[in-house]
């Protein structure tokens, strides 16, 4: 092998790619070809470390007290742990013929004392492990926006004035300052309004308000407000979310600045904001079938610059949720809508759908409306979601089915028959529905609906094992030598990872009574509560974006040939560190199972 076939091969090797060019030379000035015979003991209890070995060809298991662990093939390395230790209590023994690079012992710890991140990789435990492999995976293409905070945005010079100052004193304030607006201190029930041009041209121009009377009556409150050092990523959610031009900058609860939407935009350069205001602008279906329609490029847009999946997801969502809203203005007349709270449910409500898969939504009615005039305007809207791209539920879980389009009161009578005679459809029934948002109408009726849940889960013990049990439905994909098991090179990710984890999450969170809904803000909320420890939230997150983000790879690779999405995902076309990543994650997957079966006594649960 050349000396540059040898720096691309340690540099395909998670974390060797983290050491200097200086390091890596000195690594391969370094090494040595070794070769073993099978059934060769390199390592044991007995037997101390020299080398760190680096597999070209074959495969060494490891044993511990004669049950093989784990099994090293091509790239994978070992053992650190007995080099950093000085000791090994598992056997390290030649499965195949073996050709490897070998690295001595003082060589390896030169190395960590030379490279930070390098040696920490090596002390990490296994969560810390896996964020800092996907650091190295997902960051090398990572643009400076996901990193960026407000304050390294342009922000525009604050005009600040009392509610009794005129509105001609403030526009010459703001005009001296180039301010695009006027903030307004209040000292009363708000603590600060807004003013802006078309607010000024509203009330002076048509509603003929004295330009010499107070700024204080015209202005609009509570203004919308993020700290200079938060990402800017969350200003653009908040531009998304909110459908406004501008947003006051703060620090330490001082106001420092105004960041406009057009200086966001050309910092990001892409076009969400634009999309949420086509959205709010559409005047007919088609214009909003229009606006909707070119998600998916954003999607590939985002993760091709490195954005982590959580905020793709967070980014979709609030997108998502105005063509919901939007469509629901449209097809339903106005006192059949306020009358009545549309809801999304499953992974549209805990924010986790970034593509078009299915929908899941459900109409709660006010019970002195009649619940016959909404099923053709329910059935139009489930046919017009289909003609924008979102796929018909398999499960039927949609406004057009009368099972999800209900009176207030038929939810709470369905909701008690949940707790008091399940079936076994009724757990799952309850996990969509406890996943639920309010998008559109009246919201308090979901509310009240989700405290009637925490009220009936009460010290129901037996009810919330049998909800808890269905995160073990599925096996995990990974053999007892940490092996990926796959059909056809294919792996169900959502069955073998992805599901165990939201499900668990979910049955923790409704036990807890955490009314949040999206699976990382729950496991957040959780380890708060001490129902696990921070490192262990930390691992479950982690494996949960691995799993979501190697999905997603894979169905923006699919997306040219298909239209619908599936949940496997093609180990072939995973390189050697997403392997890796993966197999890391299911192995949390386990953990967590085996947490569940303990905190739950699922044990003893038929």
């Amino acid at each position: 092998m050349s000396m540059y076939d040898l720096e691309a091969f340690l540099r395909s090797i998670h974390p060797f790619q983290l050491l200097t060019k200086n390091e890596i030379t000195k690594a391969m000035s370094a090494v040595n070809i070794a070769y073993y015979k099978k059934d060769t003991i390199l390592l044991s209890p007995i037997k101390e470390a020299e080398f760190l070995y680096i597999i070209i060809k074959g495969e060494v298991g490891e044993y511990n007290e004669d049950e093989l662990i784990k099994v090293y093939s091509k790239s994978n390395s070992f053992d650190a742990d007995a080099l950093i230790y000085t000791k090994t209590s598992d056997t390290f023994k030649v499965l195949e013929e073996l050709i490897c690079y070998e690295l001595k012992k003082e060589d390896f710890l030169s190395l960590l004392d030379s490279n930070t991140l390098f040696k920490e990789y090596f002390i990490q435990d296994l969560a810390n492990k896996i964020q800092s492999a996907k650091q190295k995976e997902y960051t090398t293409e990572l643009s400076g926006f996901m990193m960026a905070r407000v304050q390294d945005s342009y922000l525009h010079e604050p005009t600040i004035v009392g509610k009794e100052c005129s509105i001609m004193d403030a526009l010459k304030q703001m005009e001296h300052k180039k301010s695009s607006c006027i903030i307004v201190e209040h000292g009363d029930n708000y603590e600060y309004g807004i003013v802006t041009d078309s607010v000024v041209r509203r009330h002076v121009l048509f509603d003929e308000y004295d330009k010499l009377g107070p700024i204080g009556p015209i202005a609009l409150h509570p203004i919308i407000t993020i700290e200079a050092e938060d990402y800017l990523f969350n200003a653009l959610l908040a531009f998304t979310k909110h459908s406004i031009k501008r947003i006051v900058v703060t620090r330490d609860g001082n106001i420092i600045g105004i960041l406009e939407q057009l200086d966001l935009l050309s910092y990001f350069a892409n076009h969400t904001y634009l999309v949420a205001v086509q959205i709010r602008k559409a005047t007919t279906i088609d214009e909003l079938k229009q606006a909707s329609g070119d998600l998916i490029n954003i999607v590939k847009k985002l993760h091709a610059k490195g954005t982590k999946v959580d905020y793709i997801a967070k980014l979709i969502s609030e997108i998502n949720e105005k063509i919901y809203e939007k469509l629901y203005q449209m097809i339903m007349p106005i006192e059949l809508g306020k009358k009545a709270c549309l809801i999304v449910m499953g992974s549209e409500g805990r924010k986790e759908q970034m593509l078009k898969t299915d929908q899941d939504n459900a109409l709660i009615i006010a019970d002195d409306m009649d619940e016959a005039l909404y099923a053709p305007y329910m059935q139009l809207y489930t046919q017009t979601l289909i003609d924008f791209g979102f796929p018909r539920c398999e499960g039927n879980i949609m406004v057009s089915n009368a099972y999800w389009r209900k009176h207030w009161k038929a939810y709470k009578k369905e909701i008690q028959r949940w707790f008091d005679a399940p079936k076994m459809d009724d757990y799952m029934n309850l996990a969509i529905f406890f996943d639920a948002i309010s998008v559109a109408g009246d919201a308090s009726m979901l509310a009240t609906l989700k405290a009637m849940v925490f009220d009936e889960v009460g010290d129901n013990s037996s009810f919330m094992a049998n909800f808890a049990k269905t995160a073990l439905a599925f096996e995990t994909p990974i053999g007892m030598f940490t092996n990926l098991i796959a059909n056809d090179n294919k792996i169900d990710v959502k069955k073998g990872g992805i599901f165990p984890i939201v499900q668990g999450i979910r049955s923790l969170a409704l036990e807890n009574k955490i009314e949040e809904t999206d699976t990382v803000t729950r496991i957040k909320k959780l380890a708060q509560k001490g129902i696990f420890d921070e490192n262990f939230g930390g691992a479950l997150g982690e494996a949960l974006d691995t799993m979501l983000n190697l999905r997603l790879k894979d169905r923006l690779q699919r997306s040219n040939t298909q239209s619908a999405f599936d949940n496997f995902i093609n180990i072939s076309n995973l390189n050697q560190l997403e392997l890796e990543l993966l197999k890391d994650s299911f192995k949390i997957v386990n953990k967590f199972k085996k947490f569940l079966t303990h905190h739950f006594k699922l044990s003893m649960v038929s």
